[in-house]
C-alpha cells in the first residue's frame, strides 16, 4: 500500500542536507510513495522538482498575494498561521509521516505535534548548530520524533544519550549531477590569473570561523615561498572576519586567496581547477563536498571532524587526526612532494556514499520505521 510522507525542510536550497533531500525527492519511487513538500521559503532547487511531488511555501513567503494577505487576516484573529497551513496540507495529503530535514526549521517545532501521524527528524547537525538554536526547539525535536536519524556516526553517537530510537541514513552525493567542461576549467583558470605552475587548493563553505577561514592566512604565511592559490568556493558571509582575512592576504599575497562566492553553475568546474581539497571546518557532521572532491579525484587533506577519519584511507589524502594547523600544513607538503595518490581509489570510495549506494538503504529504513 501506498504511503504518504510529508517533508519539511527550510528552502530546498544548495546546503548540504537540502542538497541530500532533493536527491531523495528526486528519485523516491512515485508508487510507492506519495509526496507532499513543505518548505519555508522558495530555494533554487524547489523548482526542480518532479511534477509528481505536491509544493507548498510558508503563507508568509509564497509569491501568491492572497495567501500573504490570508495569513494575515487569520493572524489577526489569533490562528497561528504555519499550525493553520501545515492542517490544511495534512487533511489534504493524509499523511502517515512527517519527515522534518533538519533542527534549524525552529517553527516547525513550536506547533502542535500532529496526532496519529508518526514524526521523524533526520539531523544534519552537531553541538556547534544546537547552540545556534534555542533551547527549545532542540527539546521539541526530540520530544516530537519516533525517531531521529543521524546522517552520520558522529551524529548518531550525539543523539543516542538523548534519544531512544536513532537510526542512522548517510548523507550522499548524485554523481549523475557533477558535469566538468575542460573548456571552462581552462577560461575560468585564465580569468583568474591560475598558472599551470600553481598549486591551487580547493575548500568549500562559507567565508565562517567554524569553515577554518581564518585559518587562510596562517597556510599563505606557510607557503609564502611556494605557487600556491586557495580557491575559496562559497557564499561570503558580509562580517568582520571576511574583511579582516581577505584584506591582509590581499596586501600580503595578492592573488593568492581567491573567493568566488556561492557559486553554482559552475561550481563543478571551479572544483576541477583544484590540484588538492582542503576541509579545515572545526566542525562538521557528514561534509558532501570531500565526497564531491573525492569523485573528482582530488587528494584530500581534512581535520579529523564528520566522516574524514572513516573515509580519507591510504593513497587518497591525509587526516589530521589531532586536530592541529601543523599537521594540516604537513599532509599539504605532502602532496605538493607527489605522495602516492590512487586516483580510483578516491573516486571508488566516493561511490560508497553515491545516490545509487545509498538510495536503497534510504528506502528499505523508510520501510522499516513507517
Amino acid at each position: 500500500m501506498k504511503k504518504s510522507i510529508l517533508f519539511i525542510t527550510q528552502h530546498l536550497g544548495r546546503t548540504g542536507s537540502e542538497m541530500v533531500l532533493w536527491y531523495l525527492l528526486k528519485d523516491l519511487d512515485p508508487n510507492k510513495y506519495s509526496i507532499t513538500l513543505f518548505c519555508k521559503s522558495q530555494g533554487e532547487m524547489f523548482d526542480s522538482l518532479p511534477s509528481h511531488i505536491e509544493k507548498h511555501i510558508m503563507y508568509k513567503y509564497s509569491p501568491k498575494k492572497w495567501l500573504r494577505f490570508y495569513r494575515k487576516l487569520i493572524k489577526f484573529f489569533g490562528v497561528n498561521p504555519i499550525q493553520h497551513q501545515l492542517n490544511v496540507i495534512q487533511q489534504r495529503s493524509k499523511a502517515d509521516v512527517w519527515f522534518v530535514n533538519t533542527v534549524a526549521f525552529p517553527e516547525i517545532f513550536e506547533i502542535d505535534k500532529p496526532k496519529n501521524v508518526k514524526f521523524f527528524t533526520y539531523v544534519h547537525e552537531l553541538l556547534y548548530a544546537f547552540s545556534e538554536i534555542k533551547r527549545t526547539t532542540l527539546e521539541k525535536a526530540i520530544a516530537y520524533s519516533d525517531v531521529c536519524i543521524g546522517c552520520s556516526d558522529v551524529v548518531c553517537n550525539a543523539l543516542f544519550p538523548i534519544h531512544q530510537f536513532v537510526e542512522k541514513q548517510y548523507s550522499f552525493i548524485d554523481t549523475d549531477t557533477i558535469k566538468i567542461d575542460t573548456k571552462v576549467v581552462d577560461k575560468l583558470k585564465e580569468l583568474h590569473d591560475i598558472l599551470p605552475t600553481d598549486f591551487v587548493w580547493v575548500v568549500s563553505g562559507g567565508t565562517k570561523y567554524m569553515k577554518g577561514f581564518d585559518l587562510v592566512l596562517p597556510i599563505l604565511d606557510r607557503f609564502s615561498n611556494q605557487n600556491i592559490k586557495i580557491l575559496w568556493l562559497g557564499s561570503e558571509v558580509k562580517n568582520g572576519l571576511t574583511y579582516y582575512v581577505k584584506h591582509i592576504a590581499d596586501e600580503k599575497y595578492p592573488g593568492r586567496l581567491i573567493c568566488i562566492g556561492a557559486e553554482a553553475a559552475n561550481y563543478y568546474n571551479y572544483m576541477a581547477i583544484a590540484n588538492g581539497f582542503l576541509l579545515l571546518s572545526r566542525e562538521e557532521t557528514f561534509s558532501l563536498v570531500m565526497l564531491e572532491a573525492a569523485y573528482l579525484q582530488i587528494p584530500i587533506v581534512a581535520f579529523n571532524v564528520g566522516i574524514a577519519a572513516n573515509f580519507v584511507k591510504n593513497e587518497m589524502g591525509f587526516v589530521a587526526y589531532n586536530n592541529t594547523l601543523e599537521e594540516m600544513v604537513d599532509g599539504m607538503v605532502r602532496i605538493h612532494e607527489h605522495s602516492s595518490i590512487n586516483k580510483e581509489k578516491l573516486r571508488d570510495e566516493a561511490m560508497r556514499f553515491s545516490k545509487n549506494e545509498q538510495l536503497p538503504k534510504f528506502e528499505q529504513l523508510l520501510e522499516r520505521i513507517i
